[in-house]
């Protein structure tokens, strides 16, 4: 998988390819649409349902953990900078050998909201210490805090937070502030597409990983990352991919891409978890699934849905509740088990 190559041109696949042919800039072009990928809606009505790929019914912005100390260091790789832990050799012994190799790692790509956002370190931390592999987690968002973060992002959360449950007057104020960023909210999005990250990864971090004895690359993402996942799994640099609540069926139409056309240029076998409040397009028997199972991998790939679970349960839900905490639990056993099996 990893070997020297030129960097391929940045429409690198049909998805972007025919967003082009459609005179779409893949800077900036917006085609705001549905929770589902559908199209229609206005770019004020789309903000209002929903945040850029989170559904408006999702867990919103999460700190760290009480108490969390990082068992990994942050680095700059290129001009990116990362969040970077090792499982080391002991870690691999410790596994057992379950589906470590030599020269394994896992890229994982954070949501919206950044590298901070809930428990998306210790994760990373526990995969390189359960799997014995090297973890790295890129910063890819130019601002802190991501779309959904700064003035622009907690104006459109809060509009979009708990509507039924605030006054005439506290509504009004909010839906007032949500007009007045949805502008800034927007370009956030736009400074964001795959011909602007992609390069960054492609040029920067997997060189960097090149020179650091890396063979064998699987990606994970959640939500924002999900969709970065699919994009990064074109590539013949990766061998796995692993998607926490879905963000592709709702970022490819407010990018110009087209869904079934990324999902049939990805090249490696996924993993896809669901909540109830994700789009059916990413879920079993959705459109994702009915491309990657027509695929040479296809019996590799694995989707399934938590019905009970929000949007962003992985790295933001409360694991005091009960459901979350016994949802979380069976979700990273599932990642472990795919990850142990792909990255063997």
């Amino acid at each position: 998988y990893f070997g020297p190559r030129r960097v391929p041109p940045r429409a690198s696949h049909p998805a972007l390819a025919s967003a082009s042919a459609r005179g779409i800039s893949q800077r900036g072009a917006m085609v705001c649409g549905t929770s589902s990928g559908g199209g229609g809606a206005s770019e004020p009505a789309a903000a209002a349902a929903a945040s850029p790929c989170c559904p408006s019914t999702g867990h919103g912005p999460a700190g760290e953990p009480a108490g969390y100390e990082p068992k990994g260091s942050v680095e700059v790789l290129g001009d990116i900078q990362c969040y970077i832990v090792s499982g080391g050799a002991a870690a691999c012994a410790a596994a057992g050998g379950g589906g470590c190799a030599a020269g394994a790692a896992l890229l994982v790509a954070h949501d919206v909201f950044g590298l901070d956002s809930g428990r998306t370190r210790q994760i990373c931390d526990d995969l390189a210490s359960s799997l014995g592999v090297l973890v790295v987690a890129p910063v890819f968002w130019r601002q802190q805090g991501g779309v959904c973060g700064g003035a622009s992002g907690a104006a459109i959360d809060a509009m979009m937070t708990d509507p039924q449950k605030k006054t005439w007057g506290k509504w009004f104020q909010e839906r007032v502030a949500g007009a007045w960023h949805l502008p800034a909210w927007l370009r956030d999005i736009k400074a964001h597409t795959w011909d602007v990250v992609g390069p960054r990864l492609q040029e920067h971090v997997l060189p960097a990983l090149r020179e650091r004895g890396v063979e064998r690359l699987g990606a994970l993402g959640f939500c924002w990352g999900g969709w970065f996942v699919f994009h990064a799994c074109t590539l013949p640099d990766f061998c796995c991919g692993v998607t926490l609540h879905p963000s592709q069926a709702m970022l490819c139409p407010r990018l110009g891409e087209n869904l079934r056309q990324l999902c049939d240029a990805v090249c490696c076998p996924q993993l896809v978890l669901s909540a109830g409040d994700d789009s059916a397009a990413t879920k079993e028997g959705g459109l994702a699934e009915e491309v990657l199972q027509a695929k040479p991998f296809g019996k590799d790939c694995f989707f399934k849905t938590f019905p009970e679970m929000k949007h962003g349960w992985a790295n933001r839900g409360d694991l005091d509740n009960e459901a979350i905490a016994r949802d979380y639990a069976e979700t990273m056993s599932l990642v472990s088990d795919f990850l142990k099996k792909h990255l063997a």
